[in-house]
């Protein structure tokens, strides 16, 4: 890294460093090391006053930067090796920030498209992969849920419901994105309950309200297609809010 010298002060490059900390420039210069040498999980850096020495700034700058790095996931420090590269979790920076009441109605709306989307999107995963063992933890939990009229069930036993449904398809990520699109519809449910119910009820008129009943009876019945077009319907409910929130 000892050509890899931070500058402020260097040309063309003083209007793009002007709108950066030197400890943004330095945690992008180790990211960039990282990967120009395509450093794996294993390997290890050089520890800190190396860094600071190879890019001419104080160890207290590079300090910082590891630190950033260290929460992470990118970087550990063990005992006899130094700093080594590991394997990050993929969405931990999200989850971390993905707070609602941050966030803009457009970006709330959008973050739901995107479950919806998701969902149809890892059906032929679910009915792939989906055991009797999952049958019956879904039945149990619909069972629960039977008590409550139409798709009015608590929180958190319709984020057990879903939750269930992305461990059957069977990809980590999908799982672990879920919990933090989860928390937008906890905050939806929470803050839009006045608009959701007065829906829910136009759905069920209609004949167009899905529950989480015909969800499962699509499932035990192995009807991909017309699974498909039931968690269309059951998240269609959120489509409708948004329109009424324009």
């Amino acid at each position: 890294m000892k050509d890899e010298k931070v500058g402020l002060d260097v040309g063309k490059g003083k209007a793009l460093f002007a709108t950066k900390t030197l400890v943004d420039q330095v945690e992008e210069r180790i990211l960039n090391y990282i990967r120009s040498n395509h450093l794996k999980p294993g390997d290890t850096l050089p520890n800190e006053t190396q860094l600071s020495e190879d890019m001419g700034i104080s160890r207290n700058v590079t300090r910082e930067a590891m630190s950033r790095l260290r929460m992470l996931g990118i970087i550990q420090s063990r005992t006899k090796r130094g700093i080594v590269i590991v394997e990050p979790p993929l969405f931990i920076g999200l989850e971390k920030v993905t707070n609602p009441y941050l966030f803009s109605d457009e970006t709330i709306h959008s973050i739901m498209e995107m479950r919806i989307a998701l969902e149809v999107g890892i059906v032929d995963f679910i009915f792939d992969r989906i055991t009797d063992v999952d049958i019956q933890e879904l039945h149990r939990i619909v069972e629960q849920g039977s008590s409550f009229s139409d798709n009015n069930w608590p929180i958190e036993l319709e984020k057990e419901f879903h939750m269930r449904i992305y461990q059957i398809a069977g990809n980590r990520f999908i799982s672990q994105f879920q919990k933090i699109i989860h928390i937008i519809f906890e905050y939806a449910r929470s803050n839009y309950d006045a608009l959701i119910r007065p829906i829910n009820d136009q759905l069920n008129k209609e004949g167009r309200l899905v529950t989480h009943q015909d969800l499962f009876d699509t499932l035990v019945a192995g009807d991909r297609q017309g699974y498909t077009q039931a968690i269309k319907g059951h998240l269609n409910l959120y489509i409708s809010l948004k329109e009424k929130l324009k």
